[in-house]
């Protein structure tokens, strides 16, 4: 359970030990000294604190003993935004937790379990729990430097962020970026300086598109550098959803692959800031912006995962397109349901499943003994109009000719772009009346919501009633949802005891069920080993994905026994155990 949630506590016990004692048990003499020379051992020998303590090294690491004491109102202030009052354990941490310093100001915990790293401030916690008579230590491996303001004081305290407050300004999201959490990766006035003349000139032309180049550069949560990893991907604020990737190497950290954080972790009462030194364009404007000329297209592509296979057709209508590409069973499963008239009459985009996809889901015998329903799930994969590639956006839902809507994801950690979950395999056959992109899979037309697909599934049926019990059938029905369904053997394999317990709060029983809920649609094309999806708790936790070599998807400890059901806002997959946030598992007697 420790090593999942990775936060690997290490207990030390001094008993009957003050809390000087204890720091000076555990070494931490320069923290002593300062503390005595500022007159902070009588406060701290006077209450019950929580001290987080920085090592020897990370006080030498911001200054001589006598450049620190040179100005003891300042040092004095330093140190005690290092003590909280009370005692806050280590079991007490969550993710995003602000707790008031002595000196006034808030300061932040942040779980990192990717990383195996706890935080307050960005500093590394390194041991926890240190027990003295009069209260807690927390051993950290930087000093806390107390932030003056939020992130738009920040940035507009830092003159070689001038270009950036402007064009926040002149975007209109000031109020955005005074969120909490936020992390901001902010371009220096060099970097804007790095864009053509004629990509400057267009955002500042065009606020909406400049709102959302820079909304490009906010995450919606705080990621300080212990928590970032390499081949990382974070979803941004900008109205796309899209991700920014991190590749991380020893202490460089780079964005996307050609922005370069260049000072990282300067905190904000809000969240934290890093000056990256190139502006962060999404995918969609780099050719209508002209990086083209500066970056080769095939390692463009290459690096967002989109891997397009464009090939042509030049005059063929889309059913000699089809042909050609080796579709056949699609061109005889239409034709038998009366369909290809229509296709050849109007212009239109099909997402064309390949024969071994058709033969997937039945034999032809099987297919062709209901004409009517095999049309309504071909019209499923039918569009009108020409939708090429470069129109794909993630999350973005198209009219069938079904009648039901069909969603796109892009996943580009995968190289994967989906529709409805099936992936596409080839971009852009163009015909002289449409487009073809081939899928990977058959799409089923769902039945209906989130909430009617649970309804509809027996083997769910104390989920449902958990639902209802705790008034979610709501929000089940909001858009772009993920969730990970326990079936009724998940529920009864909690034991009678639990259940009663989620019986009788109704808080708690929300929480857990809202564990399972990630508001974004994550298809398994979308999955990958080691990811981390937030969920919609109100603790934003997150559960953690296993992808193995079989291809089976693990989430947490609980396995995905069927994946990729289909509804009209989102998908389901139907996992084996109930998901419990970390923090309620030796409460429930998990750990045994």
């Amino acid at each position: 359970m420790f090593r999942y949630c990775c936060i690997f506590l290490a207990v030390h016990c001094v008993l009957g030990g003050n809390l000087i004692e204890v720091l000076q048990a555990n070494g931490e003499s320069k923290l002593i000294k300062y503390a005595t020379a500022c007159g902070l051992a009588d406060t701290i020998l006077g209450g019950t604190f929580t001290i987080f303590a920085p090592t020897n090294a990370a006080f030498d690491a911001i200054g001589t003993e006598q450049e620190l004491l040179s100005d003891k109102t300042v040092l004095t202030t330093i140190l005690l935004y290092h003590l909280t009052n009370g005692v806050i354990k280590s079991t007490d941490a969550r993710n995003e937790l602000a707790v008031e310093s002595v000196a006034g100001l808030k300061v932040r915990f942040n779980i990192y379990p990717h990383n195996k790293a706890v935080t307050v401030e960005g500093a590394k916690i390194s041991k926890f729990d240190l027990n003295a008579s009069n209260g807690i230590v927390h051993v950290i491996d930087k000093v806390l430097v107390p932030p003056t303001g939020g992130i738009v004081d920040l940035v507009s305290g830092n003159k070689d962020l001038g270009t950036l407050l402007s064009l926040v300004q002149k975007a209109n999201i000031t109020g955005i970026i005074r969120r909490d959490p936020l992390t901001v990766f902010a371009p220096t006035n060099a970097a804007f300086s790095r864009l053509p003349a004629n990509v400057l000139s267009r955002l500042n032309s065009d606020t909406a598109l400049l709102k959302e180049v820079l909304e490009y550069h906010l995450v919606p949560h705080t990621a300080y550098s212990p928590g970032l990893y390499n081949r990382e991907y974070i979803r941004t604020l900008d109205a796309q959803k899209d991700v920014i990737r991190l590749s991380v190497s020893g202490k460089t950290v780079s964005v996307n692959s050609y922005g370069r954080v260049i000072k990282a972790d300067i905190p904000a009462t809000n969240g934290v800031v890093h000056l990256i030194d190139h502006v962060l364009i999404p995918i969609r404007y780099w050719l209508s912006f002209g990086f083209g000329k500066f970056f080769k297209l095939t390692k463009m592509l290459k690096y967002f995962g989109l891997m397009f296979v464009v090939g042509s057709v030049w005059c063929g209508n889309l059913v000699e397109v089809l042909q050609a590409d080796g579709e056949s069973k699609l061109i005889k499963y239409v034709t038998a349901a009366g369909l290809a008239p229509a296709i050849l009459a109007g212009t239109y985009t099909i997402f064309a499943p390949t024969d071994a996809a058709f033969d997937a889901i039945g034999t032809e015998a099987e297919l062709l003994k209901d004409t009517t329903a095999l049309g309504n799930i071909l019209k499923y994969h039918v569009v009108k109009g020409t939708i090429p590639s470069s129109a794909a956006k993630n999350e973005l839902q198209l009219e069938t000719l079904a009648g039901t809507k069909i969603r796109f994801n892009i996943y580009s950690h995968n190289n994967a772009v989906t529709v409805e979950g099936s992936k596409i395999t080839k971009f852009d056959l163009s015909a002289s009346n449409g487009v073809v992109h081939v899928i990977n899979k058959v799409m089923m037309p769902p039945t209906g919501d989130i909430v009617d697909l649970v309804v509809g599934n027996n083997d769910l049926s104390t989920l449902l009633t958990q639902v209802q019990n705790a008034g979610l059938a709501n929000a089940l029905k909001g858009d772009a949802l993920t969730v990970f369904a326990p079936t009724n053997a998940a529920f009864a394999s909690l034991g009678p005891s639990l259940l009663a317990k989620l019986a009788s709060n109704k808080g708690l029983l929300t929480e857990i069920l809202e564990y399972h809920v990630v508001p974004h649609t994550e298809y398994s094309e979308g999955l990958y080993n080691r990811e981390t999806l937030r969920t919609i708790d109100r603790h934003h936790d997150r559960i953690r994905i296993h992808t193995r070599s079989d291809g089976s998807v693990v989430v947490n400890s609980s396995k995905v026994s069927k994946a990729d059901i289909s509804a009209t806002n989102g998908v389901v997959h139907v996992i084996d155990h109930v998901l419990i946030p970390f923090r309620y598992r030796l409460q429930f007697g998990f750990g045994k």
